[in-house]
């Protein structure tokens, strides 16, 4: 596999995840994945670099059908980044992750007011 955004770690967790011989090591496996996402994000200064590794690795943690609620709140931390990509990915998750009626769409819908009446477009 290929892509240099993305860490081994998460490679890792993609092929053991893939080669699980049942939905018990799975869930192990998952449950070990939430406990260090949830360590990482509650460490001061994380880049946006590794903060978009991270929210990209809670989808994949909720597509697995495990909760990853405690991410949402950095997904939408990530949209208030000037680096665009960064920007991008943070939208992208609270798009997954975020219904209509969750209590963190007031915060988001304000930050894309913000980036919609913003003078810079790449910002």
């Amino acid at each position: 596999m290929s892509g240099g955004h993305l860490s081994k770690e998460f490679f890792e967790l993609v092929k053991s995840i893939g080669e699980s011989r049942s939905k018990q090591e799975e869930d192990r496996i998952i449950v070990n994945e939430v406990a260090v996402l949830k360590s990482n994000l509650g460490q001061p200064h994380i880049t946006p670099k590794k903060i978009k590794e991270y929210m990209i690795r809670a989808v994949y943690v909720e597509m697995l059908g495990h909760d990853a609620s405690f991410a949402y709140i950095h997904a939408v931390k990530l949209t208030h980044e000037k680096n665009l990509f960064a920007k991008r990915i943070g939208y992208l998750t609270c798009n997954l992750f975020l219904h209509k009626d969750h209590e963190l769409m007031l915060l988001l819908i304000n930050t894309m007011q913000r980036d919609l009446g913003s003078a810079n477009h790449l910002e």
